[in-house]
């Protein structure tokens, strides 16, 4: 009887029963004890499958342990060493066919529109201008929010422009200019679609994935870092920490669902966040204001009809 075609079925303290692989029916009872001879000749229990059984099942839970743990950490960190790498012109004609797809919902002030750039240049000289330029815009959104969209587009939803000040709001453009320069919404794209699901839509209809990019959410590393480039950004024009700080912490008090919710769920805030910002405060610089009157309040009406004209 060729014994690699055996198998265990049972086993109990009265008998064994032996099956036969390529003899459908045929089994075999034989009652203990048993030899030596014939107990060595038995094939052994499965209890897992043949490879755990062999190898062992604790030494099989460390490999696949450590295989999940791969797994996770080259999807964690994959995005980050590939997003660099997406071609540019991808970026922009993917970015730029959203920016034009929200349409109706656009403010089109040329003064507030100015004030807004000028904000940009502040915190980031040279930002907008080039080829592959940041272009930012206010939406007429009912939420707090801000994004920033792939290529190098930026917008701006109305409440966030009216309820925060233009200093509070120069950190806020600050750190989407991060998002951007940085490419995190080309990594958060990867990480939560996957490469290929990227490819399709740079490739397919835009106008329905605006929703879904504007919810991506970036990782905390990510948050840092661009909280880190936007303080230095800050410094670097003069423009005060504290208003940033201040809303961060407002905001974070209405995480239960008050408006902001929009803006955390893309943008995760912490205590520490607003900490973060809070201590780069120098009580010894001199701070100006991000926006001139005139400015500021142009900014403030970029969405009021009159305002179009």
């Amino acid at each position: 009887m060729p014994a690699g075609k055996l198998r265990l079925l049972s086993e109990d303290d009265q008998q064994v029963r032996l099956i036969r692989t390529d003899i459908e029916g045929w089994s075999l009872r034989l009652d203990k004890p048993l030899t030596d001879e014939i107990a060595a000749a038995l094939p052994k229990t499965e209890r897992y499958g043949r490879l755990i059984d062999k190898v062992g099942l604790v030494p099989a839970l460390g490999v696949l342990a450590a295989l999940t743990i791969s797994v996770i950490a080259i999807g964690y960190i994959a995005p980050h060493w590939i997003a660099p790498h997406v071609p540019m012109s991808w970026e922009r004609r993917f970015g730029g066919a959203m920016f034009g797809d929200f349409g109706k919902m656009r403010c089109r002030s040329p003064k507030g529109q100015k004030a807004l750039e000028a904000l940009v240049e502040r915190v980031a000289p040279g930002a907008t201008k080039g080829k592959n330029g940041v272009k930012v815009a206010a939406l007429d959104v009912p939420v707090f929010n801000a994004a920033a969209l792939p290529g190098g587009y930026i917008v701006v939803f109305e409440p966030a422009i009216r309820d925060s000040s233009p200093d509070a709001l120069a950190g806020i453009m600050a750190h989407e200019i991060a998002h951007v320069r940085r490419h995190h919404v080309t990594e958060a794209l990867i990480r939560e679609m996957g490469i290929g699901a990227l490819i399709r839509m740079f490739a397919g209809n835009v106008g329905g994935n605006a929703e879904q990019i504007l919810a991506l959410s970036y990782t905390r590393d990510n948050e840092a870092q661009a909280d880190s480039d936007a303080i230095v950004m800050l410094k670097r024009a003069g423009i005060s920490p504290q208003p940033i700080a201040e809303l961060f912490t407002k905001l974070s008090k209405e995480e239960g669902g008050a408006p902001g919710t929009e803006f955390l769920q893309s943008h995760p805030l912490t205590g520490r966040r607003a900490q973060k910002f809070s201590a780069s405060f120098d009580p010894k610089a001199q701070y100006g204001p991000a926006l001139s009157p005139t400015e500021a309040r142009d900014l403030l009406n970029i969405c009021k009809t009159d305002s179009k004209k």
